[in-house]
């Protein structure tokens, strides 16, 4: 049975049970616009506008009915369009389970008291081979490299659990990148997901060459500094070669990937459809001037490679590095910006982490940190999309700033899971509700998947469940997750706002949102544009969705 994108997945999150669909839905689905519209008869519904209407508030309807159903609940939500995921970090985006086997067949072994991998040639003692699912070791370390069963205590708090699993997985993950990539959007492809931007790191080269550069015994730079070390690192003889390098890396690296997924393959797998891109992650507690020449490495890499499509900085945000240095990474920021983005030098786009913050995880001395750190991303670094933004009611007129980034039009990125495991932060506490109120572009993600032990389909369960959003809400932050995605090209809509699409693709009456055969015009918009493309088979799918509910 074809339906969405590509082959439905019966055995997403172990949950999808019922794969049936009317015959008229299924010939809506692969035979094209005569089909639909005699699906669309079929319901008796009239017109496909009055359909798309009807359907939509059936498919409400019973979002309501399962709400409290968590078996159905899990099944509406797994099989629902979704959009993309614009907030993942790879590294740690693969389950515990899934790292300890890669780890066996590569022999590595797990130390029984801190649960680090360690190299074969460190096995014995107390590093024990990997064990099997079922013995209390394996149990031991799923728990220490992810939030499965924590709770928290005395010696360690959900923010320190969550961010020491990282070192302890890291030598499985260091040699199976295109493996977490396969699984990651595999994933995706089973929860009705089109797009992902993964975060990965891509540019050490040029943290290399920027501490060359920069050379040795001189004191932390200085915003004043910038326009001169930026001459500097790209007059350099090895500049070229430092980007040729990185730009090969994001290559093989994707191309490496799609093996993994098995693309060649005949039938193509799931997976194969999602469209995929790429964030450079770069660290908090690098040292500045190794920080600004990735990511003017990055700005370079994406004027020829679009699948390097933005920029991220990564790491405890209440780290003594991250608070130290915050304010001039948002200025080395800004100088990049004015430098590629606001010149259109560059594609790539600025999305930061900012606000996943809490009076919890920082020091007395520390908490004036809550009250500025999303304005600096957005007025000085001009982010386009705020990762987290957990504390933006602490921030200095926190009314202005979400007005702000209202009429900017900067997307929030909303990561449930995680703001409950790190920062201990949900329910009517949450500002998710806040944003939407204000007008805010708002996207659900995911964050750390694996080690939260989330998917996108449960960070909309929490949404459900949790922040009681409906689904015409949980509709328009998926159309809202394509819409400020970096993918490349023109958008679909005039105004997602008031769903007015560009005039060549605005529907008549001899043609809807998503049908397969739009005008020539239409057709022209979505055969150049990665974004409208995405946005166009999205409405699709919610067709396809909302006539088997």
């Amino acid at each position: 049975m074809r339906v969405w994108g590509g082959w439905l997945f019966c055995t997403a999150l172990a949950t999808l049970t019922n794969c049936s669909a009317s015959p008229a839905v299924v010939a809506a689905q692969d035979g094209g616009t005569d089909a639909l519209a005699e699906a669309s008869t079929d319901a008796g519904c009239g017109s496909p506008s009055a359909c798309a209407s009807t359907n939509e508030g059936r498919t409400a309807a019973r979002l309501e009915a399962v709400r409290t159903d968590g078996s159905a609940l899990s099944v509406f939500l797994t099989a629902m369009p979704k959009g993309g995921d614009l907030h993942n970090h790879l590294s740690g985006a693969v389950y515990a389970e899934t790292f300890l086997n890669w780890a066996q067949a590569d022999g590595l072994c797990v130390s029984t008291s801190s649960h680090t991998l360690v190299a074969k040639s460190q096995c014995g003692g107390t590093n024990a081979p990997i064990p099997d699912p079922g013995n209390d070791l394996y149990d031991r370390v799923v728990r220490a490299w992810s939030m499965q069963d924590f709770a928290n205590s005395a010696g360690e708090s959900g923010h320190d659990h969550f961010f020491a699993t990282f070192g302890k997985f890291g030598l499985a993950a260091g040699s199976h990148r295109a493996d977490m990539i396969a699984d990651v959007v595999a994933r995706a492809a089973g929860e009705n997901q089109i797009y992902v931007e993964l975060m990965a790191g891509f540019t050490g080269a040029a943290a290399t060459l920027g501490a060359e550069v920069r050379g040795g015994g001189k004191p932390a730079i200085t915003v004043l500094e910038l326009p001169d070390y930026y001459e500097a690192l790209i007059a350099n003889a090895k500049w070229s070669g430092v980007l040729a390098s990185i730009t090969k890396y994001v290559d093989d690296t994707d191309k490496d990937a799609r093996t993994a997924m098995g693309c060649s393959g005949n039938p193509v797998p799931p997976a194969c459809e999602v469209t995929v891109r790429y964030q450079a992650q770069t660290s908090r507690s690098a040292s500045a001037h190794e920080l600004f020449a990735e990511w003017t490495a990055a700005f370079e890499v994406a004027k020829t490679e679009k699948r390097m499509v933005g920029l991220n900085l990564v790491g405890p945000e209440d780290g003594s590095s991250a608070l130290r240095d915050y304010e001039l990474h948002m200025a080395m920021l800004g100088f990049l910006h004015d430098k590629y983005v606001a010149t259109e030098a560059s594609p790539l786009r600025i999305a930061l982490h900012a606000g996943e913050l809490s009076s919890g995880v920082l020091a007395a001395g520390n908490q004036s940190h809550l009250t500025f750190h999303i304005r600096r991303a957005v007025e000085v670094a001009h982010a386009s999309r705020i990762g987290h933004g957990a504390d933006v009611l602490l921030e200095t007129d926190s009314t202005g700033l979400l007005a702000e980034m209202a009429k900017a039009g900067v997307l929030a990125e909303i990561c449930l899971a995680s703001n409950d495991q790190i920062l201990e932060l949900s329910g009517a506490a949450h500002p998710l509700s806040d944003y939407i109120s204000a007008g805010v572009p708002v996207a659900l993600a995911t964050d750390d998947q694996g080690v939260a032990r989330s998917s996108l389909a449960l960070e909309h369960r929490r949404a459900v469940i949790d922040q009681q959003l409906d689904y015409r809400t949980l509709k328009r932050l998926a159309r809202w997750s394509l819409e400020k995605s970096f993918a490349s090209g023109k958008s679909l809509w005039q105004s997602l706002e008031s769903m007015s699409t560009v005039a060549d693709c605005q529907p008549d009456g001899t043609f809807w949102l998503g049908d397969i055969s739009p005008p020539s015009a239409c057709k022209t918009l979505l055969s150049t544009s990665d974004r409208a493309r995405l946005e166009w088979e999205l409405e699709r799918r919610f067709v396809a969705f909302e006539q088997v509910q």
